[in-house]
C-alpha cells in the first residue's frame, strides 16, 4: 500500500515533545490534527470528497500530522486523486503512510462517547438481569430440592396414629408451600425473560447507533504538511480526494389528481456511502458525469475485405463439411479488445446541490434528499388497445417545461393517492414531451370480435390466394365521469409488390401509422359516461397463385 507505516501513538509523543520545545522558535513544533469531511460531491459510481482543518499555530516551521482519511481495498485511488491546499503558510514536501487508530482515536468525538457509554450501561445493565434471573431459577431449584426431602419422609416405626397424622399434615403443608414457590420462581423468570428480550433488542440496536458512528475502518491515510508561517495566526488546510464507495441515482415520485387534472413531479436523490465513516454536516452536490468512465474515444482501424477463386464443391458428411469451412475462413486481423460501454448518466453535465448540510451515515441503505417540485399540466386520456386488453389504461402526457434536463431513473407512480408501483423514465431535455401510465381503468371495459374470416376454400372466397377478415371493436365507459379515450389497432402492412393489401375502417381512424408504426391505427374519442363506441374495420390480402401468405 503505502511504503512507510506511522502509529498513532507516535504522532501523540512526537506532539508532546513539539509543546516542550514550544519556546524555541528555532525548532520544529508537530501539531496532530483532525480533519473533518465538509463537502462531497457525489457521481452515479463514487464522490470527490473534501476534508478541511483550522489550526492555530506560531510563527516558524512546524509539521502537521494528520491520520483520518479511511482506507479500503481501493486505497490507490484516493492517493492518486489527493489534492491539498494550504492557506495561511507555505506547504513543503507532504510525507505519506499509514495509521491504525487506537481505541481513543475511534471514540474521540462527544457523539461517539455517548453512543459507547449507552452501549456499556446496557450490557451492564443485562449482566444484572442475568444474575437475577438465575437467583429465581435457584429459588425454583430449591423448592423441588424440598419437594424431593418431603417425598423421602416417613413418621418411623412404632409412630402412634396421631403422630402419622401430624407428619402426613406437615409434609402436605410444606409440599404445598414448596410447589407454590416453585411456580412462583418460574413465572417470575419467564416474565424477567421476556424483559431480557427487549433488553437484547435493545442492545442491537445500540450496537448499530454506534456503528454508523464510530469508523468500520481501522487503517487510516497517515499524513506529515511541513508549513512554514510568516506570523503566528491560522492555518488553513483543505483536501480533496476520489473515493469509490459512494454514488447517488435519481428518483422521481410523479402524483397524478385526475378530478383537478394536474401532475407534479418531485425530484429525489438517493445517496449512500460505505467510507467507513459520518459525513456530518456535509455539502452535498450531486453531479450526472461519471468520472469512472473511460475518457478517450475507440480507435477505428481499417476494414481489409478480400476475394477468393471458388473452389469445387465436392460431396462430403457434415462434420467434415464443418472442418473445411473453418480451415478456409480469412483470419480476420485482431483489433484491440473495447470497453463495454454501460447505460449511465454521464455526459450530461448537470449537477444538483442540497440547499442544507446534511448527514449521511457509511454503510446504511440510501438516504432520499428531496430537490424540488415541477407543477405540470398534463393531457389525461384513457389508452384502449382492445386487441391485447380488456380494460383501458390511464395516460399522462406532459411537457418538460423545467428549464432544465430531466435525467432517467425510476418514477413512483401515484394516482389520486393510491400507490401503483413504478415506472421508468429516460432523458427529457427541456422543451421535451413525455407519457406516464397510471394503471388500468376496470371501468373503461374493451371488446374485440372477430365477425368474418375468409380464407381460400373454406370460405365465400374460393381462391387459395385471398384472404378476408372483418371485426368490430366495442369500449363503454362505465366509470361515471366523461374521459377521452384514444383507441388503437391495427390492419396490415405489405413490403412486397405482390401482395396487395386494401383496408377499411367505419369510422375512419384520425390517426395513422401512430408514431411512425406502419398499419397501427388511433380513434381519439370523448366517451360520457354510460356511453359506447363502436368501429369496424375489414382487410384483405391478395397475392399470385402458389405463394403462400406469412
Amino acid at each position: 500500500m503505502f511504503s512507510k507505516s506511522v502509529s498513532i501513538s507516535h504522532f501523540t509523543a512526537t506532539c508532546l515533545m513539539g509543546s516542550v520545545l514550544m519556546s524555541s522558535p528555532a525548532l520544529a513544533d508537530r501539531f496532530e490534527a483532525t480533519s473533518t469531511v465538509t463537502a462531497a460531491t457525489l457521481y452515479p459510481q463514487g464522490a470527490m470528497v473534501t476534508r478541511e482543518l483550522r489550526l492555530t499555530v506560531p510563527q516558524g516551521a512546524h509539521e502537521i500530522a494528520l491520520a483520518d482519511i479511511p482506507l479500503d481495498a481501493q486505497s490507490a485511488m484516493i492517493r492518486d486523486s489527493l489534492q491539498i491546499a494550504v492557506d495561511g503558510a507555505r506547504i513543503g514536501p507532504v510525507r505519506y503512510g499509514t495509521a491504525t487508530l487506537g481505541e481513543a482515536a475511534l471514540y474521540q468525538s462527544d457523539e461517539a462517547q455517548a453512543a459507547k457509554a449507552a452501549l456499556d450501561a446496557l450490557r451492564d445493565e443485562l449482566r444484572i438481569k442475568e444474575r437475577e434471573i438465575a437467583a429465581i431459577r435457584l429459588e425454583a431449584s430449591a423448592a423441588e430440592d424440598s419437594l424431593a426431602y418431603l417425598g423421602r419422609l416417613t413418621a418411623g416405626e412404632g409412630a402412634t396414629s396421631e403422630a402419622l397424622a401430624a407428619t402426613a399434615r406437615m409434609i402436605r403443608e410444606e409440599s404445598l408451600a414448596a410447589r407454590l414457590a416453585a411456580q412462583d420462581a418460574t413465572m417470575r423468570a419467564q416474565e424477567a425473560e421476556q424483559e431480557l428480550d427487549a433488553l437484547r433488542e435493545d442492545i442491537r440496536q445500540a450496537e448499530v447507533d454506534l456503528s454508523r458512528i464510530v469508523p468500520s475502518h481501522a487503517e487510516r491515510l497517515a499524513l506529515t504538511l511541513p508549513v512554514t508561517v510568516d506570523a503566528a495566526g491560522e492555518v488553513h488546510v483543505s483536501m480533496t480526494y476520489m473515493t469509490p464507495n459512494a454514488s447517488w441515482q435519481p428518483l422521481y415520485t410523479a402524483r397524478l389528481d385526475t378530478e383537478a387534472e394536474t401532475l407534479s413531479l418531485t425530484r429525489s436523490v438517493l445517496a449512500s456511502q460505505q467510507t467507513g465513516e459520518v459525513w456530518a454536516d456535509v455539502d452535498l452536490t450531486f453531479a450526472t458525469d461519471n468520472p469512472t468512465r473511460r475518457s478517450f474515444p475507440s480507435e477505428l482501424y481499417e476494414n481489409i475485405r478480400r476475394v477468393y477463386e471458388p473452389r469445387p464443391v465436392e460431396p462430403v458428411m457434415r462434420s467434415e463439411a464443418m472442418s473445411l469451412d473453418m480451415a478456409n475462413a480469412p483470419v480476420p486481423k485482431m483489433e484491440p479488445a473495447q470497453v463495454a460501454m454501460q447505460t449511465n448518466l454521464s455526459g450530461l453535465s448537470q449537477t444538483y446541490h442540497f440547499p442544507t448540510p446534511a448527514r449521511l451515515y457509511s454503510g446504511d441503505d440510501a438516504v432520499e434528499f428531496a430537490l424540488s417540485t415541477l407543477d405540470l399540466t398534463p393531457e389525461i386520456t384513457v389508452r384502449a388497445v382492445p386487441l391485447y386488453e380488456d380494460v383501458g389504461y390511464l395516460m399522462a402526457s406532459f411537457t418538460n417545461d423545467s428549464g432544465e434536463m430531466l435525467v432517467p431513473g425510476p418514477v413512483r407512480l401515484l394516482r389520486d393517492g393510491m400507490s401503483l408501483g413504478e415506472a421508468g423514465m429516460e432523458t427529457l431535455v427541456d422543451g421535451a414531451e413525455a407519457e406516464l401510465a397510471f394503471g388500468a381503468m376496470d371501468g373503461i371495459q374493451l371488446d374485440r370480435v372477430v365477425l368474418t374470416r375468409n380464407e381460400g376454400d373454406r370460405g365465400v372466397i374460393s381462391k387459395s390466394s385471398e384472404h378476408e377478415t372483418e371485426w368490430r371493436i366495442t369500449v363503454t365507459n362505465l366509470t361515471a365521469r366523461d374521459w377521452l379515450v384514444e383507441i388503437l389497432d391495427r390492419v396490415s402492412v405489405s413490403e412486397q409488390e405482390d401482395l396487395k393489401i386494401d383496408w377499411t375502417a367505419s369510422p375512419m381512424p384520425d390517426v395513422e401509422d401512430v408514431d411512425d408504426k406502419r398499419g397501427v391505427l388511433a380513434w381519439h374519442v370523448d366517451l360520457a359516461d354510460g356511453e359506447s363506441q363502436e368501429i369496424v374495420l375489414s382487410e384483405s390480402l391478395r397475392w399470385p397463385e402458389g405463394k403462400f401468405l406469412q
